[in-house]
């Protein structure tokens, strides 16, 4: 069987940062136990949960909102994810005396701070996201008047005003359906400032997608819940045009896709360890 890495792999440089900023607070004697995740630090359960045997305690709900996940810290600190919150959860956290660790990704921090600029200068704000996810919920907290767009028909649906506009997006989106999304904003709006904050490791990985060799099969290894790596599957099957599927680690690999295939590629989201991938490519070369 021939058997292609899709390169880049491994963590992105802003999980990596999650992940040390963590497990440095865990060793740290000076940092108030116990710790709290509010919600997973990043989308992937086999990291969640060696955090777990470290003593972390997640708090996770997915019928809540942080702000109300929060509420049931009482000590200790409380870690913010790699996705960022809203301004909200900092004074909540402050006012409950708790430490925070604060694991926001640089380039989600970036899409709050120009969001925060162009409403400071009147603008009304537009952003491309997807509903509930932990970003686009801790964007939406920062202003009332921020709408969202999941989808074209959002596009019809907006309420605008004659303010000038300022348009951005979730940084883990599918870097092709939100250039349609975009086309369509721009021809309604015509006067909208837009900037396009897909993070460069997501867009190096679904460029590398688009672009892949054409294979039997494609192999995304990432956790289900993670909107990187679900994206990496979607560009994979709509833009490659390959059968393409997700595997969080070799037990979720049924041997029977494998049937009659020569040729598989091998991609993995920016919040999977190596050493899952690593432990599949290893299997489909013992074949």
């Amino acid at each position: 069987m021939k058997i292609i890495k899709i390169e880049p792999q491994g963590y992105c440089n802003g999980v990596k940062r999650a992940l040390q900023i963590v497990n440095d607070a865990i060793n740290d004697p000076l940092i108030p136990k116990p710790i709290h995740l509010l919600g997973p630090i990043i989308h992937n359960h086999f990291v969640v949960f060696e955090l777990q045997k470290k003593g972390v305690i997640i708090i996770e709900d997915k019928t809540k909102t942080r702000q109300e996940l929060i509420a049931q810290i009482h000590e200790g600190s409380v870690v913010f994810s790699a996705h960022g919150v809203s301004p909200i959860l900092y004074s909540i956290a402050k006012e409950k005396g708790l430490t925070i660790i604060d694991a926001t990704c640089s380039n989600v921090l970036l899409v709050h701070k120009k969001i925060k600029q162009y409403l400071n200068q009147g603008y009304q704000c537009i952003y491309i996201g997807t509903k509930n996810h932990p970003e686009c919920e801790g964007i939406l907290g920062v202003d009332a008047s921020i709408q969202l767009v999941t989808c074209l028909a959002d596009i019809e649906k907006l309420h605008i005003s004659e303010k000038p506009i300022y348009v951005t997006n979730q940084t883990t989106l599918s870097l092709f359906d939100l250039q349609e999304i975009i086309i369509k904003i721009k021809e309604k709006f015509p006067q909208a400032i837009i900037e396009d904050m897909i993070c460069h490791a997501t867009t190096l990985r679904q460029e590398a997608m688009a672009k892949q060799e054409k294979v039997d099969l494609c192999i995304v290894v990432g956790d289900a819940h993670s909107s990187n790596t679900k994206k990496l599957v979607e560009v994979s099957q709509k833009i490659a045009k390959i059968p393409t599927v997700l595997c969080e680690n070799l037990a979720s690999l049924n041997p029977e896709i494998l049937k009659n295939v020569t040729c598989v590629s091998v991609s993995s989201g920016a919040s999977t360890p190596m050493e899952i991938v690593d432990e599949i490519i290893n299997y489909l070369k013992s074949i």
